[in-house]
């Protein structure tokens, strides 16, 4: 019995390798069809996988033991005259080099910087940069705590950063862009306008990406930085690594501890600043991706959906076309299981073949985010699993009907349909 089970689905699926034989461009576009759909749903959820993997490789260079003390965001507080907007005082410098030199003296090493523009324009002897270009004000410990390495050249030297010279690290885009001869030590440049800064070493690339711009920078000692773009609102940020990552929550109590005693923050009373974890950060930004992920799943689905629908429609038009061969293949003893398998066989052969299209050219719309990105190529295998597996349903379902309507019909009747 088995045997017989098995032979009618290898005649089963001959017959509809011979049907779309027959039918070529039919079963070509069709099959388009459903690659559109299937590239859509891929398309989308290999981007969000893009872009999970971009936030976990930025913040996983920033290291697993590494957490910074900062001015907080937008706190929501409800009382009895509604929603009230508390923001966070502001770090000066002031207090975040006392935190410094306090954690310091308990063996532990900080750093102290702050992102002072988002939007420079570097200029160098007629070139110049778009103004997306961020200048960073650094310490002596930066590099270290935030594993910043050099590809050539120096890091500031302790009297650069106590004089506030004006010298200049800058990152591999700015290099690529104002010396294409990769020739920058030495170079004088200028940063929206301001004076001239000596380079003197060229960062090692990092890589870009939507969340985190790390090659294209320029640091400055940090206070060169901030003399010259300092303001009554900038807030520090100070970066501390701890000893290995066993011993980053100590790490991190002793670094609140410091900063509520700089604050005079009595026991009992909430911390007016923020501490945040490279980790921590990056987990919540994957976690608010994860609506865009269904986001991007529902339309992709809906789209899968239209494309379902104009395969039942198309392989209805091919039993209406097909009565005769029908009637043909009853009268010569096909009963009706065979019928609905070779229609189903059919529309599952299609629907794969559309499958396997489409998967390839949705890792390949998703991944193009990769590479305007800068990140690397993502093959998420769930996604290459989901999609086939979406394919077999899409053909199963959508030729089922039809191929109902083939098989209840009259061989008599089928015969004379013209």
């Amino acid at each position: 019995m088995a045997k017989i089970r098995v032979s009618i689905y290898i005649e089963a699926f001959r017959m509809a390798v011979q049907a779309l034989q027959a039918q070529l461009l039919r079963a070509i576009l069709t099959a388009l069809i459903i690659a559109i759909g299937i590239t859509a749903l891929v398309g989308m959820l290999t981007a969000t996988s893009v872009m999970e993997a971009s936030i976990s490789g930025q913040f996983t260079s920033m290291g697993a033991n590494t957490f910074t003390i900062q001015q907080g965001g937008m706190n929501i507080q409800i009382g009895r005259n509604g929603i009230k907007e508390k923001q966070q005082p502001q770090i000066p410098l002031r207090t975040a080099l006392k935190l410094r030199e306090a954690l310091s003296q308990k063996g532990i090493k900080a750093s102290v910087s702050d992102d002072l523009v988002g939007t420079a324009v570097v200029f160098y002897e007629g070139q110049e940069t778009n103004p997306n270009v961020r200048v960073m004000a650094a310490d002596q410990n930066y590099a270290e705590v935030n594993a910043l390495t050099l590809s050539s050249g120096r890091y500031f030297s302790p009297i650069e950063l106590r004089e506030a010279r004006a010298v200049a690290l800058i990152a591999p885009d700015v290099v690529a862009k104002l010396f294409p001869d990769g020739q920058a030590l030495g170079k004088r440049i200028r940063v929206s306008g301001n004076k001239p800064y000596t380079v003197i070493g060229i960062t090692a690339p990092k890589g870009n990406s939507g969340f985190m711009a790390s090659d294209n920078l320029v640091y400055l000692p940090l206070m060169t930085g901030h003399q010259d773009f300092g303001s009554g609102q900038s807030s520090y940020v100070t970066s501390i690594i701890s000893p290995s990552p066993s011993a980053l929550d100590a790490t991190m109590d002793e670094a609140i501890a410091s900063m509520r005693a700089l604050r005079k923050l009595r026991p009992g009373k909430e911390n007016n600043f923020n501490i945040r974890r490279s980790d921590s950060l990056s987990s919540m930004l994957i976690e608010s991706l994860s609506s865009v992920s269904m986001g991007a799943a529902l339309i992709g689905f809906i789209t899968l959906l239209g494309a379902s629908v104009a395969l039942m429609n198309i392989m209805l038009v091919s039993v209406t076309e097909r009565t005769r061969e029908i009637g043909t293949r009853k009268a010569l003893g096909a009963n009706q299981r065979i019928i609905v398998l070779q229609f189903l066989a059919e529309a599952i052969l299609v629907s794969v073949m559309g499958g396997i299209l489409g998967t390839v050219l949705g890792l390949f719309v998703g991944n193009a985010l990769a590479l305007a990105m800068d990140s690397p190529a993502v093959f998420p295998l769930q996604w290459m699993i989901l999609a086939l597996v979406v394919s077999v349903l899409v053909g199963i379902i959508s030729g089922w009907y039809p191929a109902r309507q083939a098989a209840k019909l009259d061989p008599i009747e089928a015969l004379r349909y013209e």
